[in-house]
């Protein structure tokens, strides 16, 4: 299975579409993947683009064609993951927040989340904060994803934030942020409770948060 799982990466790093919807119904067929291993190798993949694309061996076409291996693998496989979910359980609302279009990391973090046995309402991307706070009155969440590619998101964070607080939302909501360019300080300024940059960090801090 690991050879398969290895397969599967590359094919996403190289934007085989193709090939990685194959191999994502050979890991299906094989069966002895966990959900864990396989969104662990979907965000090493698309870290491995982002890497490649900072250091200008990737530009945009291939960042996209990756993304797009992406989604069709997960259109493929998410029936599996879920089938091989257990309770965690919790109540998420997660989104791109306003000013940001980036998904495809989001979308992984959905992915596994469900998988891990969260109820997931994923409100998609540039998602205002009128929305946002919506949702979590209406489903009455535990934790709020906030998923924000680029410090210049901040502001809309303090505003997600700020808007939380004067509802009286606080106190029973855990606030976590992540992205490409989050770190401990970041975190600290905004204010969240908890920040990741990806699939293993999230999970992490998702349990931490709920006392898990």
């Amino acid at each position: 299975m690991s050879q398969t799982l290895e397969q599967f990466k590359q094919a996403i790093v190289a934007g085989d579409v193709d090939g990685s919807v194959a191999l994502s119904a050979a890991i299906i067929a094989e069966g002895d993947a966990t959900a864990e291993q396989i969104t662990d190798h979907l965000s090493a993949a698309m870290e491995e683009v982002g890497s490649r694309y900072e250091t200008g061996e990737y530009f945009i076409p291939e960042m996209l064609r990756s993304a797009e291996a992406v989604e069709r693998s997960l259109a493929v496989l998410e029936p599996y993951l879920f089938e091989r979910q257990h309770d965690q359980g919790g109540v998420v609302v997660m989104g791109t927040v306003k000013g940001d279009i980036h998904n495809i990391g989001k979308n992984i973090i959905v992915s596994a989340l469900k998988a891990a046995g969260y109820e997931v309402h994923d409100l998609g991307v540039n998602v205002s904060t009128a929305k946002f706070i919506d949702k979590v009155k209406q489903v009455d969440a535990d934790l709020l994803l906030l998923s924000a590619f680029t410090t210049s998101t901040r502001p809309a964070l303090l505003e997600i934030l700020a808007v939380l607080e004067d509802e009286g939302l606080r106190d029973n909501l855990k606030v976590i942020s992540g992205g490409a360019s989050h770190s401990p300080e970041f975190a600290r300024e905004v204010g969240v409770d908890g920040f990741a940059v990806d699939v293993k960090s999230t999970l992490a801090v998702c349990r931490k948060l709920l006392g898990d």
